[in-house]
């Protein structure tokens, strides 16, 4: 029997001048789903690392399209779907660690630039209609990055 646990990863909330965030459409399993940017740790790399692997491979961004890059202190969690009721769900959820990168206005997501193709499209919306567009079990995620944006970062726009 495998260990269940909890897959670390980070996730971006991309955003523009205006405030708007970017949502993207997921081509993979779950299909269809929008959310935020996010991906797992490899095995010997750091949050940061992982930052910028994951936004050149799902999104097509290098570090010369980003503005600013704010990290949020500490890890938040989700249970994946169905994790408790199937025991054939590999593990319980999701821990990411969070970053708010802000996009130079210069600069544009180009999902043809990713390497892989996870997402099928992408928009940028406000943060009540990302939270309305994801699955269910991300929501209290969503929320509380609302929250540290609305009180952190939002300001300095």
């Amino acid at each position: 029997m495998s260990t269940r646990y909890f897959r670390a990863g980070v996730g971006t909330v991309i955003y523009n001048h205006l405030g708007q965030v970017a949502i993207f459409k997921r081509a993979m399993f779950p299909i269809g789903i929008w959310q935020f940017q996010q991906g797992g740790i490899d095995l010997g790399e750091n949050p940061e690392q992982t930052l910028w692997r994951e936004l050149k491979e799902e999104v097509g961004l290098e570090h010369e399209d980003i503005d600013t890059v704010t990290p949020i202190p500490g890890w938040y969690p989700y249970q994946d779907l169905g994790s408790l009721e199937d025991a054939t769900v590999p593990r319980i959820g999701q821990v990411h660690r969070w970053f708010f990168i802000k996009l130079k206005p210069e600069a544009s997501i180009d999902l043809t630039k990713a390497t892989d193709k996870e997402f099928a499209d992408w928009k940028f919306t406000s943060f009540e209609e990302a939270i309305q567009a994801t699955s269910d079990h991300k929501k209290h995620v969503y929320e509380m990055l609302q929250t540290h944006f609305e009180k952190h970062i939002s300001l300095h726009n």
